[in-house]
């Protein structure tokens, strides 16, 4: 027997791993409702009060591999490069269940039930209340994927335009909107002016006002035109770009102002704009800065690409 087990060196431990990859913002809760789900069942307070202790070290090693391997699939294939911007921490725990039981990477129908899992429960914001019963019902729809077959879900995800606009105000705590952020962070968006690559960082996204968060129609702009601010301060306005970008050649200038200075300087900046769901420059409104038809295709394009990720 391991007598030695100190649970808060070994987290320490592993976290300072994470921190590497930009994963340091999982809590040590995530282990203990893994090992919970895997032990038990269940992962409520009195479920994990109960482990058994010897159980609960000869598992560690697996559990912590099985919450690499998702923190691994998450930057991978999902590309969410921080934890800042996942939808919930509590996330990891049916995917390192999946992990555990299925050290492989998923393949063809798996792998797309699991990512429709993964939007379902981000979007739906379905972890914000009663997260331990959740995570139990949950455990035995990734049993099912497990099994080879499709999980059933009593609950709708409307990611129509409409629905998008009309839950889309900007929190950056809120999942929905981490959601979307997600999505946009998958597209891996580039520089405006250079198309390089634009480094996301977990201590920049602690506030909704941060250096990686640009309205594309500045606010200030907006608010000149009589804009409402629920329109102003919505995902659909927001796109992810370095700190140089934001805060010293953007400012608060019109669109058709800043965008003319980086179609000189950018000789891929349609491809540059494609990265940030941005289709077709010359049909969003951006020359003569029409923010509500640019509000407009941008939740289209938006939807379109949330459509893909979920199975009916």
């Amino acid at each position: 027997m391991k007598r030695n087990f100190d649970l808060s060196e070994r987290y320490e431990e592993v976290k300072d791993k994470l921190e590497e990859v930009g994963y340091d913002t999982i809590p040590a809760i995530v282990f203990l409702q893994t090992i919970a789900l895997l032990q038990r069942g269940e992962c409520a307070k009195k479920h994990i009060l109960k482990l058994d202790r010897q159980k609960f070290i000869d598992m560690w090693d697996e559990v912590v591999d099985a919450v690499e391997r998702t923190v691994d699939y998450f930057r991978n294939y999902y590309r969410i490069p921080v934890s800042r911007i996942l939808p919930y921490n509590s996330l990891v725990v049916p995917f390192a269940y999946f992990f555990y039981h299925h050290p492989d990477k998923p393949e063809t129908e798996m792998k797309n039930r699991l990512e429709s899992f993964f939007w379902r429960t981000a979007l739906s914001e379905r972890y914000s209340s009663a997260v331990e019963t959740k995570l139990a019902q949950d455990k035995r729809r990734i049993d099912r994927i497990l099994g080879g077959e499709q999980p059933k879900y009593d609950y709708h995800v409307d990611v129509t335009p409409d629905s998008i606009i009309e839950n889309g105000l900007f929190s950056a705590n809120r999942s929905y909107k981490k959601s979307i952020l997600c999505l946009y962070a998958y597209q891996e968006p580039k520089s405006f002016n250079d198309h390089s690559i634009v480094r996301i960082n977990n201590g920049w996204l602690k506030q909704a006002n941060s250096k990686n968060y640009h309205h594309f129609f500045p606010r200030a702009f907006l608010k000149r035109k009589g804009e409402d601010e629920f329109y102003i301060n919505h995902i659909l306005n927001i796109t992810i770009v370095d700190d140089f970008l934001n805060k010293r050649k953007i400012k608060a200038k019109a669109p058709s102002v800043y965008m003319k200075n980086f179609i000189e300087q950018n000789e891929n900046l349609e491809k540059t704009m494609r990265t940030h769901l941005i289709d077709d420059i010359d049909v969003f409104g951006i020359w003569n800065d029409d923010y509500d038809l640019f509000f407009q295709k941008r939740a289209e394009i938006v939807s379109k690409e949330l459509e893909k990720r979920l199975l009916v």
